[in-house]
């Protein structure tokens, strides 16, 4: 199998890679303008050393997702945008607004760190964070690093799912786009937002409303959420940057008339930040920044059979911190150097609601890092090493070094290669089973990484981009339950395991205004002592799009979307969705546009527990205003 991907990888870097015909060193802006045609607003990101720079000097496997691409498809939550990312796959637990599982690479979803506005979203119990819950409207972007990005972000060894909102519009003082859609089992979203600027203030405000029935059984939704955004820019070189987001609401959390349960989930997450950003000179920068957030999180199970409540278990959460960098750009570098500190607080409560039992703990992790990364741009390289150094109060202390390098030998070709190791703290508890049994995790190591990834990014022809990467991630400590001599079950450090593969993603200029999507993720994982193969992730994954755009009125996109899970409770199968757009008025400002979705077209059923089927074939329809 290495083999294979070896030549499939030298092969295709040979047939790819385009003659030094269209080169122009003398011309270094344009050396990237046929991959620029693909990328457009997205030739610049952040998440890969924490400030912004030019994708082609990423060594990182890094995806983009942009607030025109999350509209085309309809999203209604994170889940739904990262339900086409290659070498990403969701586990999904119902319809809109359901809890959901994410994989990144054969990574769990503790592995994987979740940000918004800087604000870590997974909670301190299981390390999961709630995609399901999390409105898409005010997200202008999500970035995507797979594959550890611990030397800038600390633990995060399976890789990185950043949002980033949108930015106050600094065009006029007052415009909008305000949405309502229904759709089956009395599924509906309705939002709203407004975006200005008036003198040095500027702003961003949005809100909306999430429900339905449930598109399976036990999975209605009921959620709520309000975010602002407020930026002050007193003069050209100061700017105060102010966040608050709002979600509550209550959710349906599935049943299994097997195990007898059914399960309720009441939720509450508050986040804020308060940033400033300073040039002190013309090429050096200060940020500084705080952040907040509390979550709390109540699970009622009860039996299926009869109605009659079992547990409740609830989760209080408070987290405080802060970050500093200063970024000098000088010649051929971009430096940064930074630090980290959290304070994170979890109450939790267990209640056995028969025998009126209660159980309660209070956990606290305190963390502080410091970091550094340059990025040396020479000539048609750049160069990316950085180093952090964390520090735990539960789990004692990581170096995360890393190493990357790009290369441009050709004005359509990027060839990438890094090395990096990463690390991932423990969570304070681990559930098991239906999520409603939690076990403490009392003096764990930190699962630990060894990543290597080389990739090659090229426009063979001038309207055809191709993307491919090769990886490996070699893991210790690995997580594990085990259950001891009185039956009872206890979580371990317990082995390794070696998590490699390969993706190719192909996508197309428009051609008739038809453009053409697809893409392949294949994830081999086995224990590196018994060479054995490990089940339950994804192991191979299929995405296909093809998509209609005429620049005026009219819009349609078709997905196909595959997950090959590796387990004996898993239903494979590819899911084809529908998205269309029209417009029918446009005016003084003012735009007008209808929407229709047909999910999972051909009725088909995938699932990684049979417990919690694909929802079934549904419709969808509504109206954007934009002012």
């Amino acid at each position: 199998m290495k083999r294979t991907f070896l030549f499939l990888y030298v092969l295709s870097i040979a047939f790819y890679l385009p003659t030094p015909l269209y080169a122009q060193p003398d011309e270094p802006e344009e050396e990237l303008k046929v991959l620029q045609m693909f990328y457009k607003e997205k030739d610049l990101v952040e998440t890969a050393t924490r400030y912004p720079k030019p994708i082609a000097q990423v060594a990182e496997n890094i995806t983009v997702v942009t607030a025109a691409e999350i509209e085309a498809i309809n999203a209604h939550t994170l889940t739904d945008i990262l339900n086409y990312i290659p070498g990403v796959q969701v586990d999904s637990r119902g319809g809109s607004g359901s809890i959901a599982n994410i994989f990144v690479q054969g990574s769990e979803f503790r592995h994987v760190l979740v940000m918004i506005d800087g604000v870590t979203l997974n909670n301190l119990s299981d390390n999961a964070a709630d995609f399901g819950s999390l409105p898409v409207q005010e997200i202008e972007k999500v970035e995507i690093i797979k594959g550890p990005a611990s030397s800038s972000w600390g633990s995060s060894l399976g890789g990185v799912i950043n949002v980033i909102t949108k930015s106050p519009d600094e065009m006029r003082v007052f415009g909008g786009t305000a949405s309502a859609s229904i759709g089956d089992r009395n599924t509906g979203d309705y939002r709203g937002e407004a975006s200005g600027k008036s003198g040095d203030l500027g702003y961003y405000l949005s809100t909306g409303k999430l429900l339905s029935d449930g598109l399976t059984p036990s999975t209605s939704f009921d959620g709520n959420n309000v975010y602002t955004k407020l930026r002050w820019e007193p003069t050209d070189k100061t700017g105060l940057l102010f966040t608050l987001g709002y979600i509550y609401g209550t959710r349906g959390a599935g049943e299994s008339q097997v195990y007898d349960f059914s399960i309720r989930n009441d939720f509450e997450h508050l986040f804020t930040t308060l940033a400033l950003d300073h040039a002190l000179s013309d090429n050096l920068d200060l940020h500084l920044s705080a952040r907040g957030l509390k979550q709390h999180d109540d699970f009622f199970r009860s039996r299926f059979s009869t109605g009659a409540p079992v547990t409740k278990m609830s989760g209080d959460e408070a987290t405080i911190g802060g970050s500093a960098k200063l970024v000098w750009r000088q010649g051929m570098h971009n430096l940064l150097v930074g630090a980290d500190y959290d304070n994170r607080e979890l109450d939790s409560t267990n209640r056995d609601l028969q025998s009126d039992t209660m159980s309660n703990g209070k956990q606290r992790l305190e963390k502080w890092a410091l970091f550094t990364n340059d990025t040396i741009a020479i000539d048609k390289f750049s160069f990316t090493p950085g180093i952090r150094y964390d520090q735990t109060s539960t789990n004692g202390n990581f170096f995360s070094p890393s190493f990357g390098v790009t290369y441009t030998p050709a004005e359509s070709t990027i060839l990438r290669a890094s090395v990096a190791r990463g690390f991932s703290i423990p969570p304070l508890f681990a559930t098991f089973g239906t999520g409603l049994f939690s076990l403490p995790n009392p003096g764990l190591k930190m699962e630990k990484v060894w990543s290597y990834q080389v990739g090659l990014e090229s426009a063979p022809v001038r309207y055809l981009w191709l993307k491919t990467t090769l990886f490996r991630h070699d893991v210790t400590d690995v997580l594990a339950f085990e259950t001891t001599g009185n039956d009872s079950i206890r979580i371990i450090n317990n082995g390794r395991q070696r998590k490699q593969g390969g993706e190719v993603e192909l996508k197309s200029l428009p051609l008739y205004n038809m453009s053409l999507l697809a893409g392949f993720a294949f994830v081999d994982l086995r224990d590196r002592d018994t060479g054995e193969r490990v089940t339950g992730a994804g192991r191979i994954t299929y995405d296909i799009g093809l998509q209609y755009d005429d620049q005026r009125s009219f819009s349609g996109n078709l997905r196909g979307h595959y997950i090959g899970w590796d387990a004996d409770t898993a239903h494979n199968a590819f899911i084809w969705d529908l998205y269309l757009a029209k417009k029918i008025f446009t005016g003084d400002g003012r735009t007008v546009e209808t929407f229709f979705s047909a999910r999972n077209l051909f009725n088909s059923s995938q699932f990684y527990f049979s417990e919690f089927r694909t929802p079934g074939r549904w419709f969808e329809g509504g109206v954007r205003f934009r002012f």
